[in-house]
């Protein structure tokens, strides 16, 4: 590690590699059975979303010493919430691909992005990727048609009720406000009594991937979709799209404010999707070409270097090197969209676990220690 850390921290760093090498099996496990606070160590992989990759790299490295460990019933923890991420990953995937097909139907085409996508794409198992939402990319001027096949489908756009096991439909106004203003559309949700862990199916249809903005990015979005392949019975977007997307996704959230405010922009499975990928078997020499021909090499570069930050040898210098921008100052800027309102003076490794991290943003933005009124 580049930066001193805890050893809880070091080791949901080791947990969370898709593909630890012997020695770090090894460390894995010596820690595994050192006398550590696994209420911060289990608490660290909930929040950061990797408790389905610790538990792989238990079933992989530690469970034949189950018995000796001195974290032997923290393990059993991981099992269930693993085993329901399983289950419920299923059971998104299948009702995606419905959607797809009735997409497709009705002449619009259509690509996943994350959640089950780069399961399929990144990991042994999908229940190693928590995902609770489906994202789908389709072209712009399809919108409309898209629209109609879905709420033929049953897909209304609102909010769960979980009082109620209902959708909450949106508000006109919100409706045209978020798809004016985002790169999105107001979420469609369809409860899904028939399923075993599933209260409802939802889907945010992305018609540009200028994310939290609203740029609108069409030559882009066809550029992926015509690329697009399939996987697992879903259309997605090609190995290298899914890296530079997934590049993209933790570059715009990490940078901006109000992800910032909300504790959002800095989640680790983010970067293990990044690790998981160049983990497989996938050409991604053409990545900073890709990058420049969608207008989005800083934002792959942010992501890259932090990934290298963190997790130090695991970002191949010769696809880093070519993204490279002259000037790095906004690799530790905070903006609001427009404006840079912020710049980190404290490491990314550090600011990654500490919830206090906030702090250093009060006498920029206001805000108050958390814990305090």
């Amino acid at each position: 590690m580049t930066e001193p850390v805890s050893q809880e921290t070091e080791l949901v760093l080791l947990l969370s590699l898709p593909d630890p090498r012997p020695d770090e099996a090894d460390a894995m496990l010596k820690l595994l059975n050192t006398p550590l606070d696994w209420n911060q160590v289990l608490g660290m992989l909930t929040v950061h979303r990797v408790i389905g990759v610790a538990w792989h790299n238990i079933l992989r490295f530690v469970i034949a010493h189950r018995q000796t460990l001195r974290s032997s019933y923290f393990i059993k923890s991981l099992k269930v919430t693993a085993a329901g991420q399983e289950l419920m990953a299923e059971e998104q995937r299948s009702r995606t691909a419905q959607v797809q097909a009735a997409l497709s139907a009705a002449g619009v085409r259509s690509a996943v992005l994350k959640g089950a996508a780069v399961a399929a794409m990144a990991y042994p198992s999908a229940g190693m990727r928590a995902f609770h939402d489906n994202d789908l990319l389709v072209d712009r001027e399809q919108l409309p048609a898209a629209t109609a096949a879905l709420q033929e489908a049953g897909y209304v756009q609102g909010s769960w009720d979980y009082e109620t096991s209902s959708v909450r439909p949106a508000a006109r106004r919100q409706v045209m406000f978020m798809a004016m203003h985002s790169h999105q559309t107001y979420s469609y949700m369809k409860p899904t009594p028939e399923a075993s862990v599933l209260e409802c199916h939802r889907l945010d249809v992305h018609f540009s991937i200028d994310l939290m903005t609203g740029n609108r990015s069409d030559a882009a979005v066809s550029a992926l979709l015509d690329n697009r392949i399939e996987l697992n019975g879903l259309s997605v977007i090609s190995p290298t799209d899914m890296l530079i997307f997934s590049c993209l996704h933790f570059a715009r959230e990490a940078a901006h404010r109000n992800e910032v405010l909300a504790l959002k922009d800095l989640v680790l499975y983010k970067l293990v999707d990044i690790l998981a990928l160049l983990a497989g078997d996938h050409d991604f020499s053409d990545l900073a070409a890709r990058a420049g021909q969608l207008g989005f090499t800083k934002e792959a570069y942010f992501a890259l270097h932090h990934c290298a930050e963190i997790f130090p040898g695991r970002v191949p210098t010769e696809l880093l090197d070519p993204l490279r921008p002259n000037d790095l100052a906004y690799l530790d800027e905070v903006d609001d969209g427009k404006t840079v309102v912020h710049r980190w003076q404290t490491p990314m490794v550090r600011r990654m676990f500490d919830v206090h991290r906030l702090r250093e943003l009060e006498g920029d933005l206001n805000i108050p220690e958390l814990g305090r009124k």
